[in-house]
């Protein structure tokens, strides 16, 4: 009896230790650098910079000396080794939900946006609250 009821508490344990290291918060995601940064000026109003960023994969060059080798790789790996995309303005908004930071939406004061990712300057409708 005693027995069994030392294997239910560490099987107790176990569950409870895999159910900690499951809600653990997501990894974030590799090759992908995003920066947010915020400035307030004495007369109340916000502005804010968001730059994001996205890695290209470092290749090497072609694994075979065939032409006809490396064409046939090409089109198995179509698309592989190219920068991936990332919805510039999607993840602006997921930042700007997450901060908090103009809740009735901004003016864009600069912005530059490209497949690899993008910078944005913007300035909050509303004011800061004092």
């Amino acid at each position: 009896m005693k027995q069994a009821m030392v294997k239910v508490a560490a099987l107790l344990l176990m569950m409870q230790l895999l159910g900690g290291c499951a809600s653990e918060p997501a990894a974030p995601n590799p090759g992908i650098k995003e920066s947010f940064h915020t400035e307030i000026s004495a007369n109340g109003s916000k502005r804010f910079t968001y730059v994001l960023e996205i890695a290209a994969p470092a290749l090497r060059g072609p694994y075979t000396q065939s032409a006809s080798e490396r064409a046939r790789m090409g089109k198995q790996y179509e698309g592989f080794g190219r920068p991936r995309r990332v919805n510039f303005d999607h993840a602006l908004q997921l930042k700007l939900q997450e901060t908090g930071f103009c809740r009735d939406g901004y003016f864009v004061i600069d912005r530059a946006v490209s497949p690899q990712g993008g910078e944005l300057r913007g300035e909050c409708r509303e004011g800061a609250e004092r």
